[in-house]
């Protein structure tokens, strides 16, 4: 029975609600962005009123919309707007499409690429000065690795910024000469003099958007820079803002945030605060996630932690106090355990009923991390594409940590037996909810692999639960926000037949905001 006068229904299709207790049914009813009534054809269309849209789902898949819990949403709008180095097969590749960008622009701007993987090159390398200095001879020049942890700049870029061998995270040869190799706080400094202006970040996530739109994702949890909220909030007094937003603060604006006495949740069903985002480590990609024992094709090395204990714990425990949610980026399994420490620490000090902390990455984590954030209700917020991008035996993981390890990272199906809440997000890298299911369900290796309804459990109704708003989404059920995508085909019949799923049509408050017109469009 639908209980009240319906805009819109949907009809005619195969709805996995996500909801335990009513799993799949055939079509819902939609009132003012809301979900009203889901059930059978004859009680939903049969109960809708004269002059409703009415559409036929054609007996197409339906599941809620996608909840990318872990993106950098307008940056990777810009990256769109600057050299796309994703996908290069070989460094000659990255520094092809480099110099031809560098043409576009005039002598002296800046020429910015993202993306780069040296993982994916035979007998890879990282970007250099020396090869910046040759496509990029009259432009300050920055290649950023995917991890967003490493960066490449020349000369040009090295003069303009001061970088020199005392500054942290800068790489030097035997010789004592700069590589052009930087990593962490360096990266932040060119990050910071390459920003772009507010028109590029406007003109970025309607990018951003329309890509999310493509791939089925209505809502975003993103960590992005304060002048990022400034472009969220401009787009929703203007009405623009069409995907759902809950945005993580820097922990550098912590003290901002407990001045205002602003804590998690505050905002509207289109852009709210989350959490405070803070860091352990860095990116096994770049060497700089923090290891109990070395890097196997680097074994001096055990990366590195990017601020030390106390201001860790410091943050932490001011957070928490304020009731805060702790947004943690934590990869190696020393980055992992001290940060379940220090928010072990925290709420010893000062418990909280619902804290919902989480950490971000959780990609090394040893059985005993998984039992302790099962008992303080930790939640693992992991990025599945990174195993279809970088998992196997040819691939970066098994070079960085020998098999031993790689065989135990990003450890899926065991967080989900240890009765660890787990959300997927993406990173931006790639950018793709559907990509993610794949490699979770399809993963090398058995500590990962998962079913494909857990995997989309993890994009949905697990990912409103990690930013508090399983009340409004992440199932198809009444009282929801009508947030909807349509698939080609069942994902949830046969895992192999997974990779040809495709998005046809994205709703977001019941409207169409997404439909794909021809194959492959």
């Amino acid at each position: 029975m639908v209980a009240r006068r319906a805009d819109a229904v949907f009809y005619n299709g195969k709805v996995y609600t996500f909801d335990p207790e009513v799993r799949i049914v055939r079509a819902l009813a939609v009132s003012g962005g809301e979900v009203i009534a889901v059930g059978s054809d004859s009680e939903i269309k049969g109960s809708a009123p004269r002059g409703c849209d009415k559409y036929d789902l054609g007996g197409k898949v339906v599941v809620p919309g996608f909840n990318d819990s872990h993106t950098h949403f307008v940056n990777m709008g810009v990256d769109m707007m600057n050299v796309d180095l994703m996908g290069t097969k070989s460094l000659n590749e990255a520094c092809a499409k480099l110099k031809a960008g560098a043409k576009k622009i005039p002598e002296g701007e800046w020429v910015i690429g993202a993306g780069w993987a040296e993982s994916r090159w035979e007998g890879g390398r990282f970007i250099t000065r020396d090869d910046l200095d040759t496509c990029c001879p009259n432009h300050p020049a920055v290649a950023h690795r995917i991890c967003m942890h490493m960066s490449s700049v020349n000369s040009k870029a090295i003069d303009l910024l001061g970088l020199h061998a005392d500054v942290p995270g800068v790489d030097v040869d035997a010789g004592g000469k700069l590589t052009g190799i930087i990593k962490e706080s360096a990266v932040n400094i060119v990050r910071t003099a390459t920003a772009p202006d507010k028109a590029k970040n406007v003109r970025a996530l309607v990018l951003a958007t329309r890509r999310a739109h493509s791939l089925g994702v209505t809502s975003v949890q993103d960590n992005g820079s304060m002048e990022h909220l400034s472009v969220y909030r401009s787009a929703e007094r203007s009405g623009k803002l069409s995907v759902r937003v809950t945005f993580n603060v820097p922990s550098d604006h912590l003290n901002s945030m407990l001045d205002l006495s602003l804590s998690s949740g505050l905002g509207s069903d289109m852009l709210r605060l989350g959490g405070v985002k803070m860091f352990c480590d860095g990116a096994l990609g770049a060497r700089t996630a923090a290891l109990s024992e070395g890097y196997s094709d680097d074994p001096g090395n055990k990366g590195m932690f990017v601020q030390d204990r106390k201001s860790l714990d410091d943050m932490v425990v001011r957070a928490n106090d304020a009731d805060i949610q702790l947004v943690i980026h934590a990869i190696g399994d020393m980055g992992i355990e001290t940060a379940i420490s220090s928010i072990e620490s925290a709420l010893e000090v000062s418990p909280k009923k619902d804290h919902r902390h989480r950490i971000e990455h959780l990609e090394l984590p040893s059985t005993q991390h998984l039992r302790r954030m099962q008992k303080l209700k930790l939640i693992a917020s992991m990025q599945p594409n990174f195993v279809g991008e970088w998992g196997g035996t040819n691939g970066m993981y098994y070079d960085r940590l020998g098999e031993g390890r790689a065989v135990r990272n990003n450890p899926f199906k065991e967080v989900l037996n240890a009765r660890v809440r787990m959300v997927f997000g993406s990173d931006c890298m790639p950018f793709s909810p559907m990509y993610g299911v794949i490699s979770a369900v399809n993963a090398p290796h058995e500590a990962q692999r998962i079913t494909t309804e857990e995997a989309v459990a993890a994009y949905t109704r697990e990912a409103a639960y990690a930013s508090f708003e399983e009340q409004s989404k992440g199932t198809i059920t009444a009282g929801k926000q009508a947030d909807l995508v349509i698939l080609s085909a069942d994902p949830f019949v046969d895992a192999s037949s997974l990779k040809g799923v495709t998005v046809l049509k994205t709703v977001l408050g019941g409207e169409i905001v997404y439909e794909r017109t021809k194959p492959g469009a």
